[in-house]
């Protein structure tokens, strides 16, 4: 008999109950060892009854109070309140009871449920910032089948709950992209989670959109991944954005250039005019002819110039088999002007003239870009050095591909600057820029899964700046390499 006693008694302090005895017409009432503790009282305590009632929660002693009147009347009581405990603070406390047999007394327990509450609590809270998110927030199992939808979710497809849940997330997804559905469900069985990708679903009206998806695994009691959390939100206007980002600096690049051209094509025109003079003047046929032949090859100076130009800014069909020797050499004709009114002498180093696949005209503005900022960067005579190496991604898997590199003998970036170089609108030059070039680079190198680094010295006499990027090789890319290595010699401009 005192086995069992002990084990109830062991039992009861595990779950965090208490029994009780009282008798409602007496007022006499016997609490067990494991309530006091829950109380936070001692059994010889004369004023067990007034501390209890001081500790229950202020706004739920009239509840409580009435609840046990009519227990005592009705011979049943059940209700929870909060308990004000001396050393634990606020406590969430069950309490159940009935009549003895007899009738003469009430029996029953007072538990502590204070996790339980908390959990609850938190689950609701949960659930509030899930149904009021304007994100959609979406589970799935790991069959893909949607077992929640939040109102968010609603909102950004079209669909409601009752429609969504018990379907395949498959409903949304594009017929061309359902492939990243069994990639991310597999990523998501081995327990790991994708951040930030960025994909298309589709409305219930059939229009796309634009999202970027966060998955995590959901794990039950016992830690196995039974399904998958899922946000997406809406980045479409994002992207419009920074569309509209992209066209400003293009427009402004095209505007700095259009500006370096007119002045370099400024000079042979005046000779042209020139020599036209000459020619009309001259007594002599020869001397005319001489003086025609002079003006075309300035002409023709004029044309190849056009041409580069016109190159920088042309938008292309897509992507191909681009040189980036081949780049750097025009755009070096574009920017020589410019650099030699400014005392700086550009340094050319083409140590591999491979072929990688990318769209041309946004190589082209990448390598402008940098050109052009390190041109505005060197004060007085300096010096820009661009050189094309093999390289490889050391943060990617040692994939291979080619490093263009532009460095200068500026007055380098300050290190509070470096920080931020990279963010929409952000310039170090007062008076020429939009604060748009460098955003716009880093812009595309992403686009073309490449990596762009920069490192600077602003210490006085011995300041520079070098703008690494790299961009990688693929199969198409490789095909290219091959078939060129098979043609003509590539072009290499002297340094």
């Amino acid at each position: 008999m005192d086995d069992n006693a002990e084990q109830i008694r062991l039992a009861a302090a595990a779950g965090q109950i208490g029994t009780w005895e009282w008798n409602p017409v007496s007022g006499a009432q016997t609490l067990s060892s494991e309530l006091l503790r829950i109380f936070g009282l001692e059994a010889a305590d004369p004023e067990i009854s007034r501390k209890w009632a001081a500790r229950v929660w202020p706004d739920d002693l009239p509840k409580v109070q009435l609840l046990m009147h009519q227990g005592g009347e009705t011979g049943r009581m059940e209700f929870e309140y909060r308990y004000l405990h001396p050393d634990l603070g606020m406590r969430w406390l069950y309490c159940k009871g009935c009549w003895f047999q007899d009738k003469s007394r009430m029996f029953g327990i007072v538990q502590d449920v204070s996790s339980r509450k908390a959990a609850e609590e938190a689950s609701q809270r949960l659930a509030a910032i899930v149904e009021s998110s304007d994100d959609a927030i979406i589970s799935k199992d790991l069959h893909g089948v949607i077992t929640s939808w939040n109102s968010g979710a609603e909102k950004m497809f079209g669909f409601s709950s009752d429609e969504m849940i018990g379907r395949p997330i498959t409903t949304i997804i594009p017929p061309e992209l359902r492939d990243d559905e069994t990639r991310i469900l597999t990523t998501i069985a081995r327990g790991d989670r994708i951040e930030h990708f960025e994909t298309f679903r589709v409305r219930k009206s059939g229009d796309p959109i634009e999202v970027s998806l966060t998955v995590s695994p959901v794990k039950d009691e016992s830690g196995r991944i039974v399904g998958a959390a899922k946000i997406a939100r809406d980045i479409s206007e994002r992207k419009r954005t920074e569309q509209t980002l992209l066209i400003t600096e293009r427009l402004a690049a095209v505007g700095r250039l259009a500006a370096t051209v007119a002045h370099e094509i400024n000079n042979p025109l005046e000779a042209v005019i020139n020599l036209v003079y000459l020619a009309k003047t001259a007594k002599a046929q020869g001397q005319a002819r001489s003086y025609l032949e002079a003006a075309e090859e300035q002409l023709a100076s004029v044309s190849h110039l056009t041409r580069q130009t016109l190159g920088f800014y042309r938008e292309t069909s897509g992507a191909r088999a681009v040189r980036p020797s081949e780049i750097i050499g025009s755009l070096l004709s574009v920017f020589s002007s410019r650099a030699r009114n400014k005392g700086v002498q550009f340094s050319e180093e083409i140590q591999d003239d491979s072929a990688i696949f990318a769209v041309p005209g946004e190589i082209r503005q990448v390598v402008a870009n940098l050109l052009s900022n390190s041109i505005d960067a060197v004060q007085g005579a300096g010096r820009v050095r661009i050189r094309v190496s093999t390289s490889r991604n050391w943060h990617k898997d040692l994939e291979s591909g080619i490093r263009i590199t532009v460095a200068d003998t500026g007055a380098g970036i300050p290190p509070a600057a470096r920080q931020r170089i990279f963010e929409p609108f952000y310039t170090t030059k007062r008076d020429v820029g939009t604060g748009l070039g460098l955003w716009v680079c880093k812009s595309v190198v992403d686009h073309h899964h490449g990596t762009i680094r920069v490192r600077s010295s602003a210490t006085p006499g011995k300041s520079w700046t070098a703008v690494s990027v790299f961009f990688p090789f693929d199969s198409q890319s490789e095909a290219a390499k091959s078939a060129d290595q098979a043609s003509e010699p590539p072009l290499r401009m002297a340094s």
